[in-house]
């Protein structure tokens, strides 16, 4: 059977979701599905958002997809995609523990203990404060890092996008922001944590990010 090849300019794909979670439901509900479905749609297309869309929900699918071959398909890892960045506000560091806990909210009696604790903990990986540990993680943050190994012209499009739910912020504060955090996944050993994207996408993503705090250094945006 021919792969199919995920295309992530096109919207949320609600017959993917609803897959995944019927395959880990322990009662599954159609009508609860689609009412999460049409729920998480609609933050992810919010107008607050312009990077954490679902175009980047997409586009990490489209990443985990391609790394099937060889590290294997985690439901867990698709499930923590879906919902990693559902609740999001330019800034607050609870994002992440806040979209675990919605997750939490809207799973509860419809999934196993183990697999809700195990997507929660995928999603607060994506803090990004530390290198993840352990198989699963490390796949996932690679994931939801892989934009800045696109091609540069793209990098710095998403570059602008994020800059755009940072409204409230001046250059100034942004860059000083900003560079702190890409400064910190330039200083660990690797930016990526798996061999697969260390070996495809690691040179990339430092050229990229390093072109760009050589921008926030003189002051410009991108």
């Amino acid at each position: 059977m021919e792969a199919t090849v995920f295309n992530p300019s096109t919207v949320l794909d609600k017959s993917r979701f609803a897959g995944l979670w019927k395959g880990a439901s322990v009662h599954f509900e159609s009508s609860h599905c689609d009412e999460v479905f049409e729920e998480l749609a609609s933050l992810y297309t919010g107008e607050d958002r312009h990077y954490h869309c679902d175009e980047h929900i997409n586009q990490c699918l489209a990443k985990m997809d391609e790394a099937k071959e060889e590290k294997g398909f985690h439901p867990t890892v698709e499930m923590a995609i879906w919902f990693h960045d559902v609740i999001y506000s330019a800034g607050d560091p609870e994002n992440e523990r806040n979209s675990a806990e919605w997750f939490r909210q809207r799973t509860n009696q419809h999934f196993s203990s183990v697999t809700i604790d195990e997507v929660s903990e995928l999603i607060t990986a994506t803090e990004h404060r530390e290198a993840p540990g352990g198989n699963r993680a490390k796949l996932m943050v690679d994931v939801d890092l892989s934009s800045f190994s696109l091609p540069a012209e793209e990098f710095l499009e998403d570059s602008r996008k994020i800059r755009q739910e940072f409204s409230a912020k001046s250059n100034t504060e942004y860059i000083k922001v900003q560079s702190r955090f890409l400064q910190e996944l330039l200083d660990r050993p690797t930016l990526y944590s798996t061999g697969y994207f260390i070996e495809r996408y690691e040179s990339r993503a430092r050229d990229n990010i390093h072109k760009l705090l050589e921008l926030y250094s003189k002051g410009l945006m991108p």
